[in-house]
């Protein structure tokens, strides 16, 4: 698709959020899904935080039946049906003992683009460190980094980088590797590299810094909270810079780790759940709350039953 055709794909994506998602989140929830908007389409950096205990990693989310605050367990809403699903299952598993072992360090993987699937972006470069709150409190950050290229160029530059991955020829092998690096890594580097396969990967934001996008993010949310008309909202975050030109994916259940992190967390709906597999071509359709769509956004096949 053209900028011009990706950019009012996303009007009428985040129109569907105002809608019929975002007036049930939680605000805080709620802004950081605007900003996750705004990064994702703009291609930025995207943040995420886990929470943990004897549970393993946590999001918080509003009890729909009590309005009350609750812990959602990501490995309770993670897809582990398919190859991609089951692989980043195994870096959840790995993300917990190494979280659970160490008091302080850093490690990130590599998400390969979904097969036969057109919709998502490409490669996700996903880096954790773990941090304290200022209550002393142990989570896990996240950084989301989303970007293009050839799968022999992204799998030449992990070798030369972390030499142990070079009898790693399969980048669905990718997947599942947590990548340790060691105390002197420096992450520039690489991100560097990856600026050199794709120069719109890693955008430097030059429009808005962090407070003026949480301001105007904090702006939506109260905005879509007062129940504001969907389609002043939507002019509104165009008008402010907050949707760009870059494809972003519709927020529902059945995420692998890596689209969690990426997208944030999902929900059902009365339909089931908000991403299925087309029967036909096999690709990944993502439908907005509370509504069906007819055709496989992918090939175009009848997907109504």
């Amino acid at each position: 698709m053209s900028n011009v055709e990706t950019l009012s794909a996303n009007l009428q994506t985040v129109r569907e959020f105002v809608e019929t998602g975002w007036p049930e989140a939680l605000h805080s929830r709620r802004v950081q899904e605007i900003i996750s908007v705004f990064n994702e389409s703009h291609r930025f950096t995207d943040s995420y935080i886990f929470f943990y205990d004897q549970g393993g990693f946590y999001m918080l989310a509003e009890d729909k039946e009590t309005s009350e605050t609750k812990k959602i367990y990501v490995r309770d809403v993670i897809e582990r049906s398919s190859p991609p699903g089951r692989a980043e299952a195994e870096i959840l598993d790995n993300l917990e003992s190494w979280f659970d072992q160490n008091e302080e360090g850093s490690a990130f993987w590599m998400a390969p683009p979904r097969p036969n699937d057109k919709f998502r972006p490409g490669w996700k470069l996903i880096f954790h460190q773990i941090a304290y709150t200022s209550g002393g409190a142990k989570v896990l950050l996240h950084g989301a980094d989303l970007f293009k290229g050839p799968p022999e160029t992204v799998l030449s530059l992990i070798h030369q980088f972390f030499p142990e991955t070079r009898n790693i020829h399969s980048i669905e092998a990718m997947r599942s590797l947590l990548i340790k690096p060691a105390d002197n890594f420096e992450p520039s580097k690489l991100l560097e590299r990856i600026k050199e396969i794709d120069p719109d990967a890693l955008a430097v934001n030059q429009k808005l810094d962090e407070t003026q996008l949480l301001e105007r993010a904090t702006y939506i949310s109260e905005l879509i909270y007062s129940g504001a008309d969907s389609g002043f909202v939507t002019y509104e975050m165009e008008r402010l810079g907050l949707v760009g030109e870059h494809a972003i994916s519709c927020a529902g259940g059945g995420k692998t780790l890596s689209e969690l992190i990426v997208d944030g967390l999902g929900t059902e709906d009365q339909y089931g759940s908000l991403e299925f597999a087309c029967p036909k071509c096999g690709g990944t359709n993502s439908r907005p709350f509370g509504h069906l769509i007819s055709n496989c956004q992918h090939c175009g096949a009848d997907v109504r039953c």
